[in-house]
């Protein structure tokens, strides 16, 4: 009687978890047998397509340059890999015209207002602004 009771148990248990799974189970399109859908996050999964945001490139181009410590270049790069130039152009209509100083380096009083061709001009070294003009020919 003993054993009748686990291989009892034990097929419940197994017919429980492949159900569980099978109804959870998303197909191609994120859906489940249940209805909910899956959400995707932009890990680099290849199965997924980053979602371009220009509000979020501009907040990093933003934060790597309005910093009081001095630009983060590796950041303004890492965050234009990938862009294409309507994209960029997209970037550079939403940036419109930021305070910067030209004395500190930075958004603080007694800037004046300039688009993101000439904050990007003023941080950048030469080697990396370059890089960006033959990427982005249109904008800068």
């Amino acid at each position: 009687m003993n054993k009748k009771k686990t291989i009892i148990i034990g097929v419940s248990v197994l017919v429980l978890g492949v159900g569980g799974y099978l109804l959870t189970k998303t197909n191609k399109n994120g859906k489940s047998i249940l209805g909910g859908k899956k959400k995707f996050i932009d890990e680099g999964d290849i199965n997924t397509v980053p979602i371009f945001s220009p509000r979020q490139k501009v907040a990093l181009l933003y934060e790597a340059m309005n910093r009081y410590s001095g630009t983060d270049e590796t950041l303004i790069v890492e965050t234009l890999t990938g862009v294409t130039q309507a994209q960029f152009g997209a970037i550079n209509k939403l940036w419109g015209l930021k305070n910067y100083n030209t004395l500190l380096g930075y958004n603080t009083v007694g800037g004046s207002k300039l688009p993101l061709k000439k904050w990007l001009r003023e941080e950048l070294n030469d080697e990396y602004y370059i890089l960006l003009r033959k990427k982005f020919p249109l904008y800068l």
